[in-house]
């Protein structure tokens, strides 16, 4: 029982604020990006009848699930193209923890601005979404980095696992307390839901801002990396850039893998609230429930799946997950009730945090130590590449069929590139 605890505690106060720092940025996660935020943007914000964009010569009719879809693949693209740039310019002067404490205090405090959002407030919404967005992206890509520097390669799986753990429960903790509010909006002196989830929207930024505070004292600093040559990373379009990723061809290919197969993981996270408030009519209190299901199931499927990945190798527990991806793709085309909705939540919060987790500790065993934060940009182009292609191409599908069904599908295609990919990997550690 003792040794069973230990694993559920860090052991040192850098992986205790590493840690801490998932539990704030999840509440993100969950309240805006995944239940909350979906659901207000496609009720109450967009105009019930769409929005016709004036692009030059081009006129295009959108609703909001395909707007929403196009949105988060915007932030993410002003993320995904600097990413390995940033992480470079980090390494060589020494700058992880200053520009990864400067990205999360900016999202927690763009995510209050939500609060001011209502009824046809489309743009300012977007502005506001996107800013939040972009800076919880980045800052994931300094946080990563920090792994392989405050864990020992055996540690890796254990500690990634926890991170995601921890981020599940701290995020699941105040979706509760959301729940709650939404449920009797009196408790807390307020008289319509709409009101709740903008003050929602605030708590979650405070949130994010307080628990990002051990990080300031606790994580490690970072020694500049000593060169000859010039004294700041090239541009992110030039070939010098991409000459460490090539040079690590292991490294390389976890990165084409992730792309693919990340496609599904963030399309599923960014697209199930508005599919199930949509297309199968469930209440924002119903979404709320299920994703808060979701989120403590992801506890233990995330402790689990880390000790499955240290016993049987993390490869061959993150290949088998994707396998479960698929089957879950093939049973979300048939879902057609709010129960069917719960199912899917379910067993998708058991594999989801394992996924992500196997995923970082596998590709911080890939790469050299040195060059932690820039080879995490290039691992977060894999992953927010492929969570603007995923987004996108279901916006695209629901709009040309007018139906997502056939979108649902396109993501098992995805799913089985990344593991065939994923499965030429080799995990000697």
């Amino acid at each position: 029982m003792k040794a069973a605890m230990r694993r559920l505690l860090p052991s040192t106060k850098a992986q205790w604020a590493w840690c801490l720092y998932d539990w704030a940025n999840s509440a993100f996660a969950t309240s805006i990006l995944a239940v909350l935020f979906p659901v207000y943007f496609a009720k109450v914000i967009m105009p019930s009848k769409g929005m016709t964009l004036d692009l030059g010569l081009l006129r295009w009719t959108t609703q909001a699930s395909s707007l929403w879809g196009y949105t988060v693949s915007t932030s993410l693209f002003c993320v995904a193209v600097i990413a390995p740039w940033i992480g470079r310019w980090a390494d060589l002067h020494g700058k992880r923890r200053p520009l990864f404490l400067l990205l999360a205090f900016s999202g927690a405090a763009t995510t209050t601005l939500l609060a001011t959002t209502g009824p046809g407030t489309v743009w300012r919404a977007l502005v506001c979404f996107i800013g939040a967005y972009a800076c919880f992206s980045a800052s994931e890509i300094f946080y990563n980095a920090f792994l392989p520097h405050i864990a020992s390669p055996s540690q890796q799986d254990w500690l990634s696992g926890l991170g995601y753990a921890y981020g599940y429960v701290g995020g699941g903790l105040l979706l509760a307390v959301h729940l709650m509010w939404l449920h009797e909006p009196r408790w807390i002196g307020l008289e319509t839901t709409h009101q709740v989830i903008r003050l929602a929207f605030f708590t979650v930024g405070l949130w994010w801002g307080f628990f990002t505070l051990p990080c300031l004292l606790w994580l490690p600093s970072q020694a500049p990396r000593l060169i000859d040559s010039a004294s700041t990373a090239p541009s992110p379009f030039t070939a010098a850039l991409w000459k460490d990723l090539w040079a690590h061809p292991r490294a390389a290919t976890m990165v084409v893998a992730y792309f693919f197969y990340n496609n599904g993981i963030q399309t599923v996270i960014t697209m199930a609230s508005v599919y199930g408030a949509t297309e199968l009519g469930l209440s924002t209190t119903s979404l709320t429930g299920a994703f808060l299901m979701t989120q403590w199931i992801a506890f233990p499927g995330a402790t689990l799946m880390a000790g499955a990945g240290e016993r049987f190798g993390t490869r061959r527990v993150l290949l088998i997950s994707l396998a479960l991806w698929c089957g879950m793709v093939l049973f979300a085309y048939g879902m057609r009730s709010s129960l069917h909705f719960w199912i899917l939540a379910a067993v998708v919060g058991f594999i989801l945090g394992g996924s992500q987790s196997l995923s970082r500790s596998l590709f911080s065993r890939l790469i050299p130590g040195k060059k932690s934060t820039e080879f995490f940009g290039f691992f977060a182009i894999g992953g927010k590449f492929s969570a603007i292609l995923g987004p996108f191409v279901f916006g695209v599908i629901r709009d040309v069929f007018g139906t997502p069904r056939p979108a649902i599908l396109s993501l098992a295609v995805f799913f089985l590139i990344g593991a065939a990919m994923l499965a030429t990997v080799k995990d000697n550690a």
